[in-house]
């Protein structure tokens, strides 16, 4: 008997560490956002966190070449060669997430969008410790970052990246209507400090990033 398999095609993601220098630079606005506050962008957000703020033009402008280069090889490697292609990165915000707080789940305007961890302050292995997720039967949830989507056959399937402290500097981008929520921890009175944002293809003919495959893996851990 001869045959062979094959896959059917989905979108996958890509994901990134951050460059050092513009890690700190990053940090560096984020540490006067926690002494003097910053421009307010709850309003804007679906979170359910009282401390989010609006990035700054200069850390936006330190940011974006990294975040076009990476959206430049999710969208087309592997597809065509990508020439002129520019992007637009309207907003970035800074989420600085309190214990108990927590995102539900939400897509985002654009084309891509990403998030990207910027400091973390427990461990997975104390938050599993806690009687109410010790003695759940979803404690797999718990911390985490999770995409929902469905599959081919119409279910409901789940992606979860279990973020703890060790995570600052990675990143990951997913096309923007991508479901996705944030659960909440509770081991720390510091802020789990995360930055996300949006970017829009601004010139390229007929783009349309569910015709596109990316060539990267889902196993991100």
């Amino acid at each position: 008997m001869q045959y062979d398999t094959f896959t059917l095609p989905n979108i996958q993601l890509i994901r990134s560490t951050l460059p050092e220098d513009i890690y700190n630079s990053l940090m560096s606005e984020i540490n006067d956002i926690k002494d003097k506050g910053g421009e307010p962008w709850n309003s804007h957000l679906v979170g359910l966190i009282e401390k989010e703020y609006s990035l700054s033009k200069k850390s936006k402008d330190i940011l974006f070449p990294f975040l076009s280069e990476l959206a430049t090889i999710y969208w087309f490697q592997g597809i065509e060669k990508a020439e002129n292609v520019e992007w637009e990165n309207d907003f970035n915000w800074v989420n600085l997430q309190k214990k108990y707080e927590y995102n539900p789940f939400h897509n985002h305007n654009g084309d891509i969008s990403y998030v990207l961890w910027m400091d973390i302050p427990y461990k997975l292995s104390d938050e599993i410790k806690e009687k109410n997720v010790r003695e759940s039967n979803y404690s797999g949830n718990a911390t985490c970052f999770e995409f929902s989507f469905q599959t081919i056959l119409g279910t409901t399937s789940y992606y979860r990246f279990p973020v703890e402290k060790g995570w600052e500097g990675r990143i990951v981008m997913f096309p923007s209507q991508l479901m996705h929520q944030v659960y909440p921890f509770q081991t720390s009175d510091d802020y789990r400090v995360s930055i996300s944002g949006n970017l829009h293809l601004k010139k390229y003919p007929n783009h349309d990033i569910y015709g596109v495959r990316a060539p990267v893996s889902m196993d991100l851990n």
